[in-house]
């Protein structure tokens, strides 16, 4: 009967070891389920955080993008009303009463005439006007009747290598950089960005 009792004990024993190795195995698995639920919750909110800053990125990109487009847009609708305000300027010095445009082409003329003989003494240029101006002025120079020159008068090298240019859009042009500040504050009372 010793036997049986020492049977008994170590069956006993065996269960106990194994009920303690079960709880211990609960346990390890309650911890490590518990370890890898805060794993996934910590990798949850990096991935949060950073999908959250990629979209705050992307946001300002677009954003950007859009104010840059916006300000182009802009830009170009300003530089367009300001470009057509140019050629009715023109238009308008086209159309001065005959006398006042009479003297407004020999003042171009003579303008023009004191730069040539500055820069190229002694040689004759062809003066080229546009066809209905031919009449208005007063030179003993060569005019040559031009469709391509509107209000105003161009000197040019009898070979036509060498132009000098005084009309009213080239004078506009040449003072554009200037004006265009000036007109964009006038009409739009601020200067560009």
């Amino acid at each position: 009967m010793a036997e049986d009792t020492l049977i008994a004990a170590l069956e006993e024993d065996a269960r106990a070891q194994a009920e303690r190795i079960l709880i211990d195995a609960r346990e390890a698995g309650e911890a490590a389920l518990a370890e890898a639920r805060a794993q996934i919750e910590r990798e949850r909110d990096e991935r949060a955080r950073e999908l959250e800053a990629r979209l705050k990125g992307q946001r300002a990109a677009l954003l950007n993008a859009a104010r840059t487009r916006a300000s182009g847009a802009r830009l170009g609708v300003r530089l367009g009303l300001i470009g057509r305000l140019l050629i009715e300027a023109e238009k308008r010095f086209s159309s001065l009463p005959e006398d006042e445009y009479r003297n407004l082409l020999n003042r171009l003329f003579s303008e023009l005439k004191a730069e040539w003989e500055e820069q190229r003494p002694g040689e004759s240029p062809v003066v080229l006007v546009n066809p209905a101006d031919t009449g208005l002025l007063e030179t003993s120079l060569t005019l040559k009747a031009d469709k391509g020159v509107r209000a105003g008068v161009v000197f040019a090298s009898t070979d036509g290598t060498v132009r000098f240019e005084n009309t009213v859009q080239a004078r506009l042009s040449k003072g554009k950089a200037v004006m265009v500040p000036a007109i964009n504050k006038i009409l739009f009372d601020e200067v560009f960005p």
